[in-house]
């Protein structure tokens, strides 16, 4: 919403506001106590004004999409939603034992398999351990594209990236664990005991009832 001296909200002092419109802040409170995606759900009802003003034409749906990608940058929404997201969505990770991640076969489809949790940094650097032959590592090694998500509590954590597969030696024998014996009988230095380090470039957060999709 373009802010004119017209449109802009009131601060407590009654000074202009150079963040909020009149319609969202006035005397340095918010108008309307809304999530972010109850505002979204809000402001798409203006769907036809707004192609009316840009000259576009998006469906309702569409208009969400964008809301959906631009609203976490605000100012508004960016400590309820944006910045400590990743925080939020580090706890959930922390709360799982695995993580379902998807490769992409032979024939353009995604194939999910539930994978153990080796290691984790942040909330989108995920390490797994598989077979060299594995299936998985066959379409990894021709397509490193690949989806992974999480969830616990109701809350839920899904990302699209890519995967690398690592045969470093340190760090195989630093993400061994004493039951992956039974799968790679030559320990740590078995030859088709490899690491899949996944890292997420975009994801969607569904976490405490907020709806947040954001590239990483």
């Amino acid at each position: 919403m373009p802010l004119t001296d017209d449109d802009k909200g009131t601060n407590t002092d009654g000074s202009r506001s150079e963040d909020y419109c009149g319609y969202c802040y006035r005397d340095g409170k918010f108008t309307q106590d809304m999530t972010m995606e109850e505002m979204i759900d809000y402001c798409a009802r203006f769907a036809d004004k707004i192609n009316e003003h840009t000259g576009w034409n998006l469906t309702t749906e569409q208009v969400k999409e964008q809301m959906r990608q631009f609203f976490p940058r605000l100012k508004r929404w960016k400590n309820d939603s944006g910045e400590d997201m990743g925080e939020k969505a580090a706890e959930v990770l922390a709360r799982c034992e695995e993580v379902t991640l998807a490769s992409v076969n032979s024939d353009g489809f995604p194939r999910p398999v539930p994978m153990s949790i080796m290691k984790t940094i942040g909330f989108n650097e995920v390490w797994m351990s598989t077979g060299a032959d594995s299936e998985k590592t066959v379409e990894f090694r021709t397509n490193p594209k690949a989806g992974l998500c999480y969830s616990s509590n109701g809350d839920s954590v899904v990302m699209r990236g890519t995967v690398e597969i690592v045969t470093d030696d340190d760090l195989r024998k630093e993400m061994w664990v004493d039951w992956m014996g039974k799968h790679f009988p030559g320990g740590p230095t078995d030859p088709n005991y490899v690491l899949l380090r996944f890292v997420g470039t975009d994801v969607t957060y569904w976490i405490n009832g907020e709806f947040v999709r954001q590239q990483i």
